[in-house]
């Protein structure tokens, strides 16, 4: 299992965190992924199938977030 921490811009409520959470449970490889609102922090615990491009642009497609790796 391998962990990545990103940033993800524009979260500023617990629903925020909620539908990142839930967008990552239908991406391939995501084992877990833990959103902090107030900060932006995520980590997310993969395997070798995850995506990072993908997660980046379900999320960003969402309309009002910026992912970046940290």
């Amino acid at each position: 299992m391998k962990t990545i921490n990103v940033t993800i811009k524009g979260t500023h409520c617990n629903a925020c965190k909620l539908l990142i959470e839930d967008v990552s449970k239908d991406i391939k490889g995501i084992t877990s992924c833990r959103v902090n609102f107030q900060t932006g922090k995520t980590v997310i615990e993969h395997n070798e199938n995850f995506n990072f491009d993908l997660f980046k642009r379900e999320v960003e497609g969402l309309g009002q977030y910026k992912v970046k790796i940290n």
